[in-house]
């Protein structure tokens, strides 16, 4: 710096001013070393020096910029900003060599003026996470500005500042918190979400105005970091059309569960049938075979029926057969007397060869009569059956007797 020059903070009621005494920074950040004229008059006619310890960093004066070599490149001022007194130094790429105390001296009417700021660049390796999409919200609700630290790192005794565009709006230090009149009662941290590094910032019943961008800032342990937030606050017709698809999509769901309620209903009447019949199978365990398959009891009862079916057909024939026997009886009989009287007219006739042929002829005649089954009757002789037939009540009898051991044995 030149010795010749007068340097002091201020000048005829102007002065530097630097927004902080110490920025914080990694190795391949870009800094910016804010600083500028109170009150904001233009600098643009000023000359203007930005000095790293002794070796001069960046210089302009009528117009013209020079670069220190090893800043080439790297170093720039916002000149379209002069006019309002800006005179920040934006330092891109930085290393862990360019760490130290920067100087921004401005010379006006052979007075100088000056501040400090000191860059810290830390190896500490933390980032700050933040939703590159906007933040769309209604006017009147209440939205969070979501950022957080990662890993996640306590930030209770880190230095926490939140900006709107480039008004400090919010910040947060050692325990404290400050918050701008424009937006008391509207902004806040919460304290247990910090322990988990969570830097979200709540801002409550937003207006129209308060769309824009917002900066968080983390300082800690000679480390900044720094990310942006934009809100934008608008009536939302997706939000609306959002809200008729759910509303239309739960009555939907409704309906569909209405028709799985019957289902259900449904397939719980078929169970409980199925468990009842499973419990009547079990409970006919112990009853006797008989009573257990109602099928075989029908089948019982059929054959029982079919068995009378048979019997009575086998009654009917066996009186069928008893009046055919009857009948031949009846016949026999009357061949019988027919034979008698023929017998008396042949022995009161004097020709006794042709009483013999007439007999002969009778009881010829009374054999053909006789059915084969009654003349060969077992333990009977066909002289037997000729001499003595069997009786009508004896005939009678035998068939009552066959009929009934067919039926005992049916």
């Amino acid at each position: 710096m030149a010795e010749t020059k007068e340097v002091s903070k201020t000048s005829q009621g102007l002065s530097v001013v630097c927004q902080s005494d110490i920025v914080f920074s990694h190795p391949g950040d870009d800094v910016v070393l804010s600083c500028h004229l109170n009150p904001a008059v233009s600098a643009a006619s000023m000359e203007i020096q930005w000095w790293h310890k002794e070796d001069l960093v960046f210089h302009y004066k009528n117009g013209k910029m020079t670069v220190n070599i090893d800043f080439e490149g790297r170093v720039s001022l916002p000149l379209q900003d002069l006019q309002n007194g800006n005179l920040s130094l934006t330092l891109r790429d930085v290393r862990s060599s360019q760490k130290g105390l920067y100087i921004c001296e401005v010379t006006h009417e052979s007075q100088s003026i000056q501040d400090t700021v000191f860059l810290h660049i830390s190896s500490v390796d933390f980032s700050l996470v933040f939703s590159s999409d906007p933040l769309c919200v209604a006017p009147g609700e209440d939205v969070i500005l979501p950022v957080h630290l990662l890993p996640e790192t306590s930030a209770v005794f880190m230095e926490i500042r939140w900006f709107k565009e480039t008004e400090l709006i919010y910040q947060y230090m050692k325990g404290q918190e400050m918050t701008n009149n424009d937006f008391e009662n509207r902004v806040s941290l919460s304290i247990q979400e910090l322990r988990r590094g969570n830097l979200a910032l709540i801002l409550r019943n937003v207006q129209s105005s308060d769309s824009g961008d917002y900066t968080c800032t983390v300082f800690h342990d000679g480390c900044q970091k720094r990310g942006v937030v934009h809100l934008q606050v608008k009536e939302i017709e997706r939000v609306k059309h959002l809200c008729s698809v759910i509303k239309q999509a739960h009555e939907d769901i409704m309906q569909q569960r209405v028709k799985l309620n019957e289902t259900i209903k449904l397939l719980e009447e078929t169970l409980n049938i199925v468990d009842r019949s499973s419990s009547h199978l079990n409970s006919m365990e112990g009853i006797p075979p008989f009573m257990q398959d109602q099928s075989k009891l029908e089948g019982l009862d059929m054959e029982n029926r079919r068995a009378d079916s048979t019997c009575t057909t086998k009654m009917e024939e066996e009186r069928s057969s008893q009046r055919t026997i009857q009948t031949r009886e009846e016949g026999k009989a009357t061949e019988q007397e027919l034979s008698s009287e023929r017998a008396t007219r042949a022995q009161q006739s004097p020709n006794q060869e042709t009483r013999h042929e007439t007999v002969a002829t009778d009881q010829e005649r009374s054999s053909s009569a006789v059915p084969p089954q009654i003349q060969e009757r077992p333990g009977t002789s066909q002289s037997d059956a000729a001499q003595t037939p069997p009786r009508p009540e004896d005939r009678r009898q035998r068939s009552q007797e066959k009929r009934e051991r067919k039926c005992h044995i049916l």
